[in-house]
């Protein structure tokens, strides 16, 4: 098997994440054990799902740069309403999702209907969450996550965190339905020409507008187990999803042109990004450095990826 046939068989991504753990094992020994390994699991679920719902909106030729802001405005308001009493969990949760529901709604209508560049639209909407969160709290945030609703992101299950258990639950069944239903068709045929899939018959309209609900629940997901984590309200908390999300993915092979990549190799780059901060955060590598390390992954992803396609074409 060559190079080449094993990258297309089994993921560069795997490669890397495993390149990645014994390199940075290796500078620092603390990087092997496995109350660490556990550690880079858990953190990395709150960044893995708003990745599977990234996913989506790559698959059909979009973006999602909304989903940091819907992390802020989630944690805001679910803080807000569950004001640390168990009682209130669900009230938050389903409000938290709703919400979510009809701004990924709104997402899809001004690309698809107003015909907005997703970048532009999606930019914008998450200046707007970002300022719906400092009109909501005038700038003071208040309130607090529940006792029992921080189990879920911090607890663990048989020594397993629960947050990783949640994020691959949730991927896998992701990864399922794109890879083995007719709707994950209509995402790949989108993605890949969104003309000839109209002619197929497929609701080209509707698979746009669903990805983009799909991101915004996802990320409101992702922002409750992430608050879950840290239990408090925070109006800077969405902030370090931004380009990460969106680097978890392309890492993983997605195209940034649609039609191509799996829930599946988002697993995988999610666990590299997350791998890649923690390493960086114990030699003590300063953010401006990680947001050009980030920086330069995703492109040399692109380029490597681009290398793989040429070859197997």
């Amino acid at each position: 098997m060559t190079a080449a046939t094993a990258l297309n068989r089994i993921g560069a991504v795997w490669f890397a994440v495993v390149a990645l753990f014994v390199i940075s094992g290796l500078i620092s020994p603390a990087m092997f054990q496995f109350s660490q390994v556990l550690n880079v699991l858990q953190v990395a679920a709150f960044l893995g799902v708003l990745a599977t719902g990234q996913t989506l909106a790559l698959l059909i030729g979009g973006i999602d740069l909304s989903q940091a802001g819907m992390v802020t405005l989630v944690n805001i308001v679910s803080t807000s309403l569950m004001l640390g009493a168990n009682g209130n969990i669900a009230e938050a949760v389903l409000v938290s999702l709703a919400m979510a529901a009809l701004i990924g709604l709104l997402n899809g209508f001004v690309i698809v209907v107003l015909k907005v560049t997703p970048l532009i639209a999606t930019l914008a909407m998450n200046s707007i969450l970002f300022g719906a969160a400092l009109v909501y709290t005038g700038g003071a945030p208040h309130g607090e996550a529940a006792p029992d609703f921080e189990w879920i992101g911090a607890g663990n299950l048989f020594g397993v965190p629960v947050s990783m258990i949640f994020w691959l639950a949730i991927a896998l069944v992701v990864a399922w339905a794109s890879r083995k239903t007719v709707y994950g068709r209509w995402l790949y045929a989108t993605g890949a020409n969104a003309a000839a899939a109209r002619l197929m018959g497929v609701p080209v309209t509707a698979v746009v507008i669903s990805a983009y609900v799909a991101s915004a629940v996802l990320a409101a997901v992702g922002g409750l187990l992430f608050t879950a984590y840290i239990g408090a309200p925070s109006l800077g908390i969405g902030n370090q999803f931004l380009l990460t999300s969106i680097a978890a993915v392309v890492v993983g092979g997605t195209a940034l042109t649609g039609g191509v990549g799996s829930v599946v190799a988002t697993i995988g780059g999610t666990i590299f990004i997350t791998e890649l901060n923690s390493f960086t955060n114990v030699i003590r590598v300063t953010t401006g450095t990680q947001m050009v390390l980030q920086g330069a992954i995703i492109a040399l992803s692109v380029v490597l990826y681009r290398s793989i396609a040429r070859t197997r074409a």
